[in-house]
């Protein structure tokens, strides 16, 4: 494991661990000033109310934004703002009635209206608003932020909020709850004042898509690009039956020519594949291509501490396994080496990916020879090049060729540069290409909006269109499910990349020859 995942790990481990404290400070105070009476009594009832909601709001929050768990209870996702909006009148109040001093009430207050303005933002996001530019760049600073934490699933994480924070109503008493205060309040100006200093990297985040909106796809009369979309969560087990039918309804109305499954390792067992095959029959009878990608099981990083080659041995065989159940057209043995395979098991060296793979390939094409084994590129590293450089070689096992296409915390201007290096390692290999594609391409909605995430898409779109190795590019994702990154929004309502994929397809399928 390496070292940049120790410390990412004790950085997250370390932000839990201050979140709970932050709740049980809320819990607290809630209590003391209720039963104070000489607090005053609309600060007491605003008090009282945001802090009884706290945890229903918390659970809320982190609910609602999965299709799966959250679709019940979003008649009630307002729950949420309004819990912050109630915390960001009660610190203002506290503030603005001396209650507490500014070095812990100033802090305080900006940091609970920074949250309030992030979650209202959020909140119109979900139902299909268009919040104000420097409520967009707020939340996406704030999602830097938490990077600093949590790395990239910051972007798409539904769980990674800040708490709230009271202001209580008398000054303190003891050395000790002062230095309490003390502490508080350096943590939470430290955030707010992170996220304001984010804020100019963030508006240049929501403004970097803006250019794709004038691109266009290059036309294949050769009818040799084709698009397709991710179905289903990352399957530990059959598909949810919601999942099922919402995704391949979705997948036949955008007539897509490929869907997209990643299993992961508990999913990779033969009583879920036997209840996977069948949907997997029913779309290749349709004559659409099946790519089937492994995922990591939940437990992969000790499973690989405690024995390199068991867990290698237990990939390997879940490969096989694959292999002889979905027949898979595109089988790729491992999710992302370098970005997903990194925060599961650590960043391993580009040996230990080329032996994998190659033995991975080996079994697959030995299982069925007409099974294709590809292989995606995310971090575009060092480590990312050497692989994709043996991947692309004519000697290497490898059939296709992949990238994983997605916008960072920066917005479009990483995903540039990711497509710019793209295009780079794949011109050595011009005279002899194997087939690409373009394994995820998409956006995040809730952080940089909706718009953006059509115009992320669109973007990918217009780039892989123009690569003539590239043959198709697979959208991420039908819904929100592990991550939100979903055409369909938790409520069931469809966002505006779904025109952006129309239009694609209609293009695409106008300018192919009869």
């Amino acid at each position: 494991m390496s070292a940049a995942l120790n410390r990412d790990h004790i950085l997250a481990v370390a932000y839990v661990v201050v979140a709970v404290l932050l709740v049980m400070w809320d819990i607290l105070v809630a209590g003391r000033i209720a039963q104070l009476r000489r607090a005053p009594r609309a600060f007491a009832a605003i008090t009282a109310l945001a802090g009884l909601l706290l945890l229903p709001a918390l659970i809320v929050a982190y609910s609602a934004a999965s299709i799966l768990y959250g679709r019940a209870i979003q008649p009630i996702t307002w729950i949420w703002p309004i819990v912050t909006l109630l915390f960001a009148i009660q610190a203002t109040y506290a503030l603005s009635r001396r209650l507490v001093t500014p070095l812990f009430g100033v802090p305080v207050a900006v940091y609970n209206v920074i949250i309030a303005i992030v979650a209202v933002s959020r909140f119109s996001i979900s139902r299909g608003g268009a919040p104000p530019e420097f409520c967009l760049a707020l939340s996406a600073a704030q999602a830097s932020s938490l990077g600093f934490f949590f790395g990239p699933p910051a972007l798409w994480g539904a769980a990674y909020l800040f708490v709230p924070v009271f202001s209580p109503s008398l000054r303190a008493r003891w050395r000790i709850s002062g230095a309490v205060r003390g502490i508080i309040a350096a943590l939470v100006g430290g955030i707010a004042a992170l996220v304001l200093i984010l804020m100019p990297s963030a508006f240049e985040s929501i403004r970097s898509y803006s250019h794709y909106a004038t691109e266009q796809l290059q036309e294949h009369p050769e009818g040799d690009f084709d698009l397709g979309l991710k179905v289903f969560p990352d399957l530990k087990g059959p598909p949810p039956p919601l999942s099922l039918d919402q995704d391949i309804k979705l997948a036949d109305s955008l007539n897509v020519d490929a869907v997209s499954i990643v299993v992961d390792a508990e999913g990779a067992r033969l009583a879920a594949l036997d209840s996977m095959a069948r949907t997997v029959d029913d779309q290749r009878a349709d004559s659409t291509l099946i790519i089937i990608t492994l995922g990591y099981p939940s437990d992969a990083l000790n499973q690989f501490r405690t024995s390199e080659p068991d867990y290698t041995k237990k990939r390997l065989a879940d490969v096989d396994r694959i292999a002889r159940r979905l027949r898979p057209d595109i089988l790729v043995p491992a999710l992302d080496p370098y970005g997903a395979g990194s925060l599961a098991i650590g960043t391993q060296p580009p040996e230990y990916w080329i032996d994998y793979l190659s033995r991975a390939a080996a079994i697959a094409h030995h299982v069925n020879p007409r099974i294709r084994v590809g292989v995606a590129a995310s971090s575009y590293g060092a480590r990312d090049s050497t692989l994709f450089a043996w991947a692309a070689s004519r000697g290497s096992p490898i059939d296709v060729l992949g990238f994983t296409l997605m916008p960072g915390f920066d917005g479009a201007r990483s995903l540039d540069n990711h497509m710019r290096i793209a295009q780079r390692w794949m011109r050595p290999f011009a005279a002899r290409p194997k087939p690409a594609w373009v394994m995820s391409a998409g956006g995040y909605p809730l952080i940089h909006g909706e718009k953006n995430q059509e115009l992320a898409l669109w973007g990918v779109l217009a780039w892989a269109t123009t690569q003539p190795a590239i043959k198709g590019l697979i959208v991420t994702e039908a819904g929100d499910y592990d991550a939100i990154r979903g055409l369909r929004a938790p409520g069931g309502r469809l966002r505006s990349s779904v025109s952006a994929v129309m239009r694609a397809q209609l293009g695409l399928k106008q300018t192919a020859a009869p």
